[in-house]
């Protein structure tokens, strides 16, 4: 498990005049994501970001770009796949937030951006790529995955199990038309 702490942006020294952007290199760190249970890595953990906001009066819109490498198992095989992406992600972030038990639920603040004013940029970057995640993590598209009866990896042998039985139709062989 890392010893990193996730990166955080304080929006509190920010001077800007109404529609003013500014944009920042930084380096990101991208925790681990949980999948069909298993952990994915990030490799390396901490890539370079370009963050940009831009101050509308009320607050900022934010873009935050990054490309990454995610690493872990393949859905069908177990054996190791990886993925590239590149991120980019927006958002809208309010300077001041009212107390959040007077919030409605169109009004509660992003779950990365903090009640002291800082931005969680390393839960915004997790929920940015979970949304680009394809179906399943495979190690190729032309992955055969595991036979489910003995468990060979249908990759690399053939294993000869025959296909189970599905009886639950055959109840429907008896039934004639009246």
């Amino acid at each position: 498990m890392s010893e990193h702490a996730p990166t955080i942006f304080d929006l509190a020294p920010l001077t800007l005049e109404m529609g003013q952007s500014r944009t920042f290199d930084l380096s990101l760190f991208l925790p681990p994501i949980h999948l069909a249970g298993q952990d994915y890595v990030f490799m390396p953990e901490t890539v370079p970001a370009r963050l940009t906001l831009t101050y509308v009066g009320e607050g900022y819109t934010a873009r935050m770009d990054f490309s990454c490498r995610l690493e872990g198992a393949c859905w069908r095989c177990l054996e190791p796949a990886d993925l590239d992406l590149d991120v980019s992600a927006g958002d809208y972030f309010e300077t001041v937030l009212p107390p959040i038990e007077e919030m409605t639920e169109e009004e509660e603040p992003s779950l990365w951006f903090l009640e002291d004013g800082t931005l969680n940029l390393s839960e915004w970057a997790h929920s940015a790529v979970a949304e680009l995640l394809p179906p399943q993590i495979l190690c190729s598209p032309e992955c055969k995955g595991l036979c489910p009866q003995c468990g060979a990896n249908l990759n690399f042998e053939e294993c000869g199990c025959q296909p189970p039985v599905d009886d639950r139709w055959e109840k429907l062989k008896e039934w004639k038309d009246r």
